[in-house]
């Protein structure tokens, strides 16, 4: 009888004992696929970051490209009301007039353009000389750099020295334009002294 009541207690043991292993198995399965689908999901959602990305840096960048490029575009007449000299040495011109000012980049106390970033700029200036005894001298300079040089004598009527450069400047350069010895010019509110200049794409 005794026997009998182990075999029964032991048959179901074991019949119990399969059970639970396949549940575990069930189980580990389970956890197994949930695990995949996470990564999967994770995949999936880093794919998705990524295309968000990229539209979203598509989106941005002319924003950032109109963000970062400074509009720059000047033009100064000289202010005078008579005539102007440089006799034994040359000097920065200032132009005190403000005819346009986009950008802020002139200054009216010295009399220099500072780049606001790398890019290539055009300069021009015209200055009006009336005496015959004296020529107009002018020069462009970037930072101590001559760039150009334009001369003009008066005979008998008044003269116009006009001169232009294209530039390729880095940010905190100086462009200037100077009077040089032996030089005088006349203005009035005609404005026939002027010097201009403006960005014409960044680099």
């Amino acid at each position: 009888m005794r026997v009998s009541v182990v075999l029964l207690l032991l048959c179901f043991s074991s019949v119990h004992l399969h059970r639970a292993v396949d549940q575990l198995g069930v189980g580990d399965k389970q956890i197994e696929f949930t695990q995949s689908q996470i990564e999967e999901l994770k995949k999936q959602d880093t794919g998705m970051e990524g295309s968000a990305d990229s539209k979203e840096l598509s989106a941005e960048e002319p924003g950032e490209e109109n963000s970062n490029t400074a509009k720059v575009a000047f033009s100064y007449a000289s202010g005078l009301n008579g005539v102007l000299k440089a006799q034994s040495s040359g000097f920065i011109l200032v132009f005190r007039k403000k005819i346009t000012d986009v950008g802020k980049t002139y200054n009216t106390i010295t009399g220099v353009f500072t780049a606001p970033l790398r890019g290539v700029y055009y300069f021009r200036f015209n200055l009006l000389g009336c005496n015959s005894s004296n020529g107009v001298f002018i020069s462009l300079n970037k930072n101590k750099e001559q760039i150009l040089y334009v001369t003009e004598k008066p005979r008998g009527s008044c003269e116009t020295a006009s001169g232009g450069a294209t530039l390729l400047l880095q940010k905190g350069d100086h462009v200037y334009v100077v009077l040089n010895r032996n030089s005088e010019i006349s203005d009035n509110n005609n404005n026939y002294c002027t010097f201009s200049g403006f960005l014409l794409f960044p680099m």
